[in-house]
């Protein structure tokens, strides 16, 4: 099984200069919790999560004060074994998956309790 499969996707991106009152917003309407961070011509800047705002009292700020910058990344095409060791690794929640150097998709570790939940044989 390949993180394609469990990747959500189209993924909800965001900019470095947006405030955090409009992540916040995207996260109740779209009931997600990590966001990537894009630069306009769409590569990589972070990730803000709603960890990273929860004892936030200035929403007015910009994403841009806070985000996380060391963005964990994995291929569209690997496996959701690796994905996994690769947030174990790093002690993560969320990875982005690229393609051709495009953000495609993200994968939480909620997307491996769904697995576990409906009881998925082949994780390998």
């Amino acid at each position: 099984m390949n993180v394609s499969d469990i990747m959500i996707s189209p993924v909800i991106v965001t900019q470095q200069n947006k405030s955090l009152k409009h992540v916040h917003e995207l996260f109740n309407r779209k009931k997600i919790n990590a966001i990537p961070v894009l630069t306009i011509e769409g590569e990589i800047e972070g990730i803000i999560t709603a960890s990273d705002i929860a004892n936030q009292t200035d929403y007015e700020q910009i994403v841009a004060n806070i985000m996380t910058t060391k963005t964990h990344v994995i291929s569209l095409h690997s496996g959701v074994q690796d994905a996994a060791k690769m947030m174990e690794k790093h002690k993560v929640h969320h990875l982005v998956v690229m393609d051709n150097g495009q953000v495609v998709g993200i994968i939480s570790s909620m997307d491996f309790v769904k697995l576990v939940a409906k009881g998925e044989p082949n994780l390998g």
